[in-house]
C-alpha cells in the first residue's frame, strides 16, 4: 500500500514539475504567436502604405526645344518674311532671357518697314547684297533714263544714296549732268560712273550717297514747277525732262526714310554749298 501511495504522490509531483517546466514554454510560444501576428500584420500595413505612396509615376514631359533652335527659327522667319510664324515661334523664347527682347526689337522694326508708306524691297540677287528700299516708281533695271534716290539697310542701319542713270545705244561716256529746276542751273561732276550692256545698247549710271551736295539737288527739284537734266559725256549730250512721277518719288524716299527712323539732319546746313555754275559767275564787286 506504501508502495502504491508513494508511486502516486511521486507520479503527481512528477506531473506538476514537468507542468512547470511547459508552463514558460506555452507562455513564450503563446506570447509569440500572439505578438507575431500584431508585427506581421504592423509591417504589412507599413509595406501597403509604402506602396500607396511610390505607386503613382510621374508623367515624362515631353522635352522642350532648344532655346538657340528657337531663336533660330525666329530670325529665320523674319528674314524670310513670315512675320506670322516669328510671332508665334517667339512665344517659347524665355522672357528673361537677352535674345528674347532683341528678337522682339527685329520683330517690331520688320513690321514697321513694311508699313513704309510707297517703297519697295529689294533684297537683291545675291543673299550678300545689302537691302533696298526704293520709291514704286524707281525703275527695276538699268535699262530706263531714271533720277532718283533711294537708301540701303547695312547692318540695321540706313544710308540715303542719289542715282541717275541712262540707256543709249552707244555709250555716253558721262562725266557730269547739268539740273536746271526752275530759274535754277546746278551742275555735278561724275567722278566715278559704271556701266554694263543692255539689249538696246549700254547703261551708264552715276550711284552716290547722298550728301549735302546731292540733298540740296533734290530739294530744289521738289519745290521746282519744271526740271531738266542734261547729261554731258565725251561722245556729246542729252537733255531730258524729270517727270513730276520722279519728283513724287524723292518725297516718297524721304517720307519713308523719316518713317523708318532715318535722320537727315546732318545734311541740313544753313548755308547751302553753291552750285558749280554760280560759283563760277563773276563777282558784282569786282
Amino acid at each position: 500500500m506504501f508502495k502504491n501511495k508513494l508511486s502516486e504522490e511521486v507520479r503527481s509531483g512528477l506531473i506538476l514539475a514537468i507542468s512547470l517546466l511547459l508552463l514558460p514554454l506555452v507562455m513564450i510560444l503563446i506570447n509569440k504567436l500572439l505578438g507575431g501576428g500584431k508585427e506581421d500584420a504592423f509591417i504589412e500595413k507599413q509595406k501597403e502604405k509604402t506602396v500607396i505612396i511610390t505607386q503613382p509615376k510621374q508623367s515624362v514631359a515631353p522635352q522642350a526645344p532648344l532655346s538657340g533652335a528657337i531663336v533660330s527659327t525666329v530670325r529665320d522667319a523674319i528674314k524670310k518674311g513670315n512675320y506670322s510664324t516669328a510671332r508665334m515661334e517667339i512665344r517659347n523664347v524665355s522672357k528673361t532671357s537677352p535674345e528674347y527682347e532683341e528678337l522682339n526689337k527685329i520683330l517690331a522694326e520688320e513690321t514697321r518697314k513694311q508699313k513704309a508708306p510707297g517703297l519697295r524691297k529689294d533684297t537683291g540677287a545675291s543673299t550678300a547684297a545689302p537691302i533696298r528700299y526704293l520709291d514704286e516708281s524707281t525703275p527695276r533695271d538699268r535699262s530706263t533714263d531714271a533720277i532718283f534716290i533711294y537708301f540701303v539697310d547695312i547692318s540695321g542701319t540706313f544710308l540715303p544714296r542719289f542715282c541717275i542713270q541712262a540707256a543709249a545705244k552707244h555709250p555716253l561716256r558721262i562725266t557730269g549732268f547739268t539740273i536746271t529746276a526752275d530759274n535754277k542751273s546746278m551742275e555735278m561732276h561724275a567722278h566715278s560712273v559704271q556701266s554694263e550692256n543692255i539689249k538696246k545698247g549700254v547703261a551708264e549710271w552715276y550711284d552716290v550717297p547722298l550728301d549735302r551736295r546731292t540733298y540740296e539737288i533734290v530739294q530744289a527739284m521738289i519745290k521746282a514747277k519744271k526740271v531738266t537734266l542734261t547729261i554731258t559725256g565725251g561722245s556729246g549730250r542729252a537733255t531730258r525732262t524729270v517727270t513730276d512721277t520722279e519728283k513724287q518719288g524723292f518725297r516718297q524716299i524721304l517720307d519713308g526714310y523719316a518713317a523708318l527712323g532715318g535722320n537727315l539732319n546732318f545734311l541740313q546746313d544753313s548755308k547751302p554749298a553753291p552750285s558749280v555754275s554760280a560759283a563760277k559767275r563773276p563777282s558784282a564787286h569786282r
